[in-house]
């Protein structure tokens, strides 16, 4: 009993003060992930890249599309998907246009998001019950964050 007391307390209140003492156990406070780290691209520059991916679908099987290209397409689809504009009082999907539109569709089509995770079977759920792909350090679908998603500007 007296080595219980002697050693054992002085031991875990050693532990539980490292535990709750800056920059311990945890992230330092320094390290800050920027979750607003979208790429920025021209509109013109992003109806290429959707021509691109939808191209790609069409005459492509999933296991012959490039590391490069399957990132192109999920963020392709994760900014048609997640970008809205507020007008009138309501959000209306910012990109309805119909080369968009085959994109989703073709997709939909060829079941990219089930098919994919043949392609990449190393995958995690991520928020809102989409995907994170830690080969290709992306997400498609869910509520990805920042860095899965363009920011087009006009």
């Amino acid at each position: 009993m007296h080595f219980y007391k002697k050693y054992v307390g002085p031991i875990l209140i050693t532990i539980c003060v490292s535990c709750f003492c800056k920059n311990s156990l945890a992230q330092s406070p320094n390290e800050t992930f920027n979750r607003d780290s979208s790429k920025t691209i021209t509109l013109i520059e992003f109806k290429h890249r959707v021509g691109r991916a939808t191209k790609l679908l069409k005459t492509e099987k999933l296991s012959a599309i490039s590391d490069t290209d399957h990132i192109n397409i999920m963020m392709c689809l994760n900014t048609i998907f997640m970008t809205h504009l507020y007008k009138n009082g309501l959000f209306e999907a910012r990109f309805e246009a119909a080369e968009y539109k085959n994109l989703e569709i073709l997709a939909d089509k060829k079941n990219y998001s089930r098919d994919i995770v043949k392609v990449y079977s190393e995958w995690v759920p991520n928020r809102g019950m989409g995907y994170y792909f830690p080969k290709l350090k992306m997400e498609l679908y869910g509520t990805p964050m920042r860095y899965a998603i363009f920011n087009v500007l006009e």
